[in-house]
Order: structure tokens, then C-alpha cells, then sequence
């Protein structure tokens, strides 16, 4: 499921458990030391594919083979890339920005930066 077709708030259920999607994941610095690649934690960075981040709506048993199912899709429709691409890129986009806070599902860890830095613009 890549970032372009995950969006803030979906709502998805792995094996027995169901999962919603809370934020986009950044990457820490340490990842071109962990993956042996001297350079990559900007090249991600740049792609917008970074990964995302769940809660755990209802915990279940989730197998290896366990499939994903999607259960609803928020009517908000804002996708990780689209978090990613502004809050790397586009700082200065305030009603990107607002669109992104206005998502009751998206976590504190990305609210609280997001706001902080409309705050900052207005």
C-alpha cells in the first residue's frame, strides 16, 4: 500500500486485528547507518515515501499471511504523500497545512508541528 494511496484517518483491518492510519513516519537519522547506505535519509526524504504510522483500533491476532482489507477510507482524502509533500516541502502552504490539522484521526506527534508552524505564519 504505498503513501499515494493511504490516507489519514483509512481504517483497515490485518488478520483479526483493525488499524487506522494516524500519521506519515519520518525517518530518523540513522538510517543510512542502519541500512548501510551512506546518503539515503535525504533521498527518501524526497520521494515522499517514507512509510506511515497506526493505532490499533481493536486488537486481534495478525498472522504473516494475513491479509489487509480495507474497511473505510476517510472522506478527507488526505494522503501520506500529500502530508509528506507539505510538511517536508511546501512549509509555507497554510491551507495545505490547514487541510492536514483538520483531520480529526491525524496524530499529535504531526498536529502539534503542523499547528505550531500555521501559528508562526499568520
Amino acid at each position: 500500500m504505498l503513501e499515494r494511496d493511504v490516507f489519514i484517518g483509512d481504517t483497515y483491518q490485518i488478520g483479526e486485528a483493525i488499524i487506522q492510519v494516524t500519521q506519515s513516519r519520518i525517518p530518523c537519522s540513522t538510517i543510512s547507518k542502519r541500512l548501510g547506505i551512506p546518503g539515503i535519509l535525504p533521498r527518501i526524504v524526497a520521494t515522499g515515501y517514507t512509510g506511515y504510522l497506526c493505532r490499533v483500533l481493536e486488537e486481534g491476532i495478525v498472522r504473516k499471511d494475513s491479509q489487509i482489507k480495507l474497511l473505510e477510507r476517510h472522506p478527507d482524502s488526505v494522503s501520506i504523500l500529500f502530508s509528506n509533500e507539505v510538511y517536508f516541502h511546501r512549509r509555507k502552504d497554510i491551507e495545505a497545512m490547514e487541510k492536514i490539522v483538520a483531520v480529526p484521526e491525524l496524530a499529535e506527534d504531526w498536529s502539534e508541528p503542523l499547528t505550531g508552524r500555521l501559528a508562526k505564519l499568520k
